[in-house]
Order: structure tokens, then C-alpha cells, then sequence
């Protein structure tokens, strides 16, 4: 939704400029007559926009929205990626200073707080008017972004790739513009408002800076830092840098030190996983289990792509051995890779215990898994309704073949997720099968690990405002 590649000057008519002045004097009257803490209505700020009237919009040339080529009828205030002349404010805030004032009040009087109860920190709003936005993703900007539709319409939630359908009229809902989404079909007039923080918004010229905050933008700085509440999401697209390794190698070190590996497989049929994707020390992990001998740990090769399997043998007292352990590559090999595992699978003995892992990724992007590979997850326990696994997302699971689906423990997380899981394997000696009793799923976000638990990154409430708008 936001405006990923704004011209240098909007493209306007000598009506829509004029109409634009009208608004420039509105907003300037309104600022005039108001006291610095009063924060506009959303009736307001719809009665200011319908000066400019339909067919007097400014326009935008933005091709990943639409698939007519033609530009689209709306404005990006604040700061904008001006091609040959890099981040700058647009021309149209600056041009409109006072308008830009309100809409800004407006959004810091109205978005939701953050966790810690900070104001939600922009660096520039997308107005959109009357378009449906085909399906696209915001990739110059930080992901999280707030949106909001006004005006008397039905209809024109927002869906997304990750979250379905928002509704967004009259409430700022938090969405990922670095996701896919679009605007979904309306009736009516519908104004949009998209706040986010540009990719640039901390690489900015000082003139820049004193300009976007003097028109009431909170995120614009200099000095190539992050705000606290960026950080994360920074972090979460890219990968540790060395100081955030470190913290992370420390993390494993005091999770397995000593002897806890073993004393966390104390009884007999007792098995673990741990695995992390590429994101934290290009990815590795590990399997265990308590066998005759002890407790047996198998290492998973760091940046390996594919998904680990471990398949063991269990006896009539519940004793694990080592039958298998090897690396299924879905990634370069898909299709031959999928069939060797079916017919793995489907070979097992039932109740053949297995201990599944990620210490990478386990398909490419472009080369999801096929439902082969789910089907076969399946008669070792897997969910009928189990999430795909994404690219490079954690993902383990410890099942048996023969296993109703649903009764294998599996998790996924994300890039992100130090994933461990433990359960134990033990004989129906009536029934003569294998059973698995499921123990604990965990689930750590390296971030928290490297950057603190207590890091500023979410919302408390979508539905809390910073304070009550006034009333129109």
C-alpha cells in the first residue's frame, strides 16, 4: 500500500492544486483554532479531503498496484525514495505543510501504543483514494504498518497473505506490508491511510530530519540507528550479525551444559530435538534419545538444507536404537527427494519411532513441498490440517509410523525460533504397538535471546488508542 517509488512531484492538474490550496487553509485554520494537544476527529480529517472532490486528486504512478499501467489517485506524505534524488520529504507535504501537520496530529492522537507504550513511529502515510490495490508487497518499507479506511463505503478490507481479511474502516488495524496484500472489492467512497516507516528513515540528510519532524513525523533520524521498536523486524528479515551470534552461541552453551542433555532423557524411551534455521549460525541443531547404552546425541550439519530424519527401533521393553539418521534434500533434489521419502515411510514397520528437524530450510522459496511429502508426514502423525512448511521456517516433529494423524508432536515457528521438543516412546504391551507421549513443545525467539525479551516491537491493544480523538 505504501509508496514504494514516488516521482520527485506529484502529478497534479491546475485544478487539483487549487484544490489543494483550499485544503492548505482549512488545515491552517484548523491548526490556528486548535490547542497543541488536540488531536482531529476522523470526521475531520474526512471533511478536510472531500475539498479536494472526485476527479481532483493528485495522482501516483504505481505500477505494483495496478494492472491498468494508468496512475492511481492518491499522495504519499512524508518521506518518500525520490528517484535520482534519494530520501527526501515528498513534494506534496512539502507543498502542503499544514495538511500534512493535521494528518500527521491525527495519526499520533489515534494509532495504537506500543508495547512499552510508545507513540507507533512513521516516517511517512500513504493516502489512498477511491482504488482497490491489487495484490503486491511494500518491500522498501519496514514491515509493520498501520492502516485505516474512511469515508461512507462497504466493504475494502484488507487481505493479507498471513492474517486473511482486515477490516480496517474506522480502526487502525496493524498489518505486514513486506507480506503480500490487497485490497478487497467496495462501494462507495473510501479514503485509505497507510502509516509505516521507510527502509531509509534512519539514513537521512539532517535537513531531511528537522523538515519530516517539523511536519510531526516520529521516525527520522540520521544517525543510522534503529529505533528500538524496528530493531527486531530489521533483524528478523536479515541475519545475526557477530555480536548477536555470540549471544546466541551463548544461549546454546547454557541450555545444554553439563550433563542437561541427559538428565532431560532420564527415562527409558526418552527423546529430544533442538534445531534453528540459517538466520543464527547458518543453522544447526540436534537429536537425542535414551537407548540401552545411554543417552545417544546425533548433530545436525549446520547450513544443511532439507528436513533431518532420525529412525530408531524400539523393543517390547521400550528401548531405543539407532536404525537411520539421514538428511532428506528437498531442497535440490524435490521431486526424487519426495519420492524416496514416501516409499521410506511407507516401508516403515509400524511403530517405527522418528525424530524429524530443519537446520536450514526445509524446501527453497519457489519449491514448496509437495502434498506427497505431507501425506507421508501424516502416517507418522502429522495433522491432516498441518501448516505448510515455509521457507526457512523452524520446523521438527517426533511421531511413529502408524500414528492417528494429530498424534505425533510437531511444531513450526518462524526464521526466528530456536525450536526444541521432547516426548517419550514407550510399548502398549496389550496391544503390542508403540505410543508416544507427548512432553513440551518449546518454542524461543532468538531475537529475545540477542536483543532482550523486554524489546519494544509490538502493539498492546489495536483497538487502544494513544487518547480519545475529539468529537467532530
Amino acid at each position: 500500500m505504501a509508496n514504494d517509488a514516488a516521482p520527485p512531484k506529484y502529478q497534479s492538474s491546475k485544478e487539483t492544486r487549487a484544490v489543494l490550496a483550499k485544503v492548505e487553509k482549512w488545515a491552517a485554520d484548523w491548526l490556528a483554532a486548535h490547542a497543541k494537544g488536540d488531536v482531529p476527529s476522523n470526521g475531520e480529517v474526512l471533511t478536510m479531503l472531500r475539498l479536494i472532490g472526485d476527479g481532483n486528486w493528485p495522482t501516483q504512478a504505481r505500477p505494483n498496484v495496478t494492472d491498468t499501467g494508468k496512475p492511481v489517485p492518491g499522495m504519499c506524505v512524508g518521506l518518500v525514495f525520490a528517484l535520482g534524488q534519494g530520501a527526501q520529504a515528498s513534494h506534496v507535504s512539502e507543498c502542503h505543510p499544514q495538511m500534512t501537520r493535521v494528518l500527521t496530529r491525527w495519526c499520533r492522537g489515534t494509532l495504537p501504543r506500543t508495547r512499552k507504550g510508545a507513540e507507533f513511529p512513521f516516517s511517512s502515510l500513504q493516502v489512498n483514494y477511491n482504488y482497490a490495490a491489487q495484490k503486491h508487497v511494500d518491500g522498501n518499507n519496514i514491515g509493520p504498518s498501520y492502516i485505516m479506511s474512511i469515508g461512507d463505503h462497504s466493504g475494502g478490507g484488507l487481505w493479507t497473505a498471513d492474517q486473511g481479511v482486515i477490516d480496517c474502516k474506522d480502526a487502525w488495524k496493524l498489518f505486514d506490508g513486506n507480506k503480500e496484500h490487497a485490497t478487497r472489492p467496495f462501494k462507495g467512497e473510501r479514503i485509505s491511510f497507510i502509516a509505516f516507516a521507510h527502509g531509509q528513515y534512519n539514513k537521512l540528510e539532517a535537513p531531511v530530519v528537522k523538515m519530516l519532524k517539523g511536519m510531526g513525523f516520529n521516525a527520522a533520524r540520521s544517525d543510522g540507528k534503529d529505533l528500538e521498536f524496528f530493531s527486531r523486524f530489521r533483524i528478523e528479515r536479515s541475519y545475526l550479525t557477530d555480536e548477536h551470534n555470540d549471544k546466541f552461541r551463548e544461549e546454546l552453551k547454557k541450555r545444554n551444559a553439563g550433563n542437561a542433555v541427559e538428565a532431560a532423557l532420564a527415562g527409558a524411551g526418552d527423546v529430544a530435538v533442538e534445531c534453528y534455521g540459517r538466520q543464527a549460525e547458518r543453522g544447526g541443531g540436534w537429536m537425542a534419545f535414551r537407548g540401552a547404552a545411554g543417552v545417544e546425541k546425533l548433530e545436525l550439519t549446520p547450513n544443511s538444507v532439507g528436513i533431518w530424519c532420525a529412525e530408531l527401533t524400539i523393543d517390547g521393553t521400550g528401548a531405543l536404537a539407532l536404525a537411520d539418521h539421514k538428511r532428506v534434500d528437498f531442497y535440490n533434489k524435490r521431486d526424487k527427494a519426495t519420492a524416496d521419502f514416501s516409499k521410506r515411510v511407507k516401508a516403515m514397520k509400524p511403530g517405527t519411532p522418528v525424530i524429524l528437524g530443519i537446520a536450514d530450510t526445509a524446501c527453497a522459496a519457489s519449491r514448496p513441498l509437495g502434498g506427497a511429502v505431507y501425506s507421508a508426514l501424516q502416517l507418522l502423525g502429522a495433522p491432516e490440517d498441518m501448516p505448510k512448511i515455509e521457507y526457512r521456517a523452524a520446523w521438527a516433529m517426533v511421531g511413529y509410523k502408524g500414528c492417528a494423524p494429530g498424534g505425533a508432536l510437531t511444531a513450526m515457528g518462524t526464521r526466528s525460533t530456536l525450536l526444541r521438543l521432547d516426548a517419550t516412546f514407550g510399548v502398549d504391551k496389550a496391544k503390542k504397538t508403540t505410543m508416544a507421549v507427548k512432553k513440551k513443545a518449546d518454542l524461543t525467539s532468538i531475537i529475545d535471546v540477542v536483543i532482550g525479551q523486554g524489546q519494544d516491537s509490538a502493539v498492546a491493544n489495536d483497538e487502544q488508542p494513544k487518547k480519545k480523538a475529539k468529537k467532530a
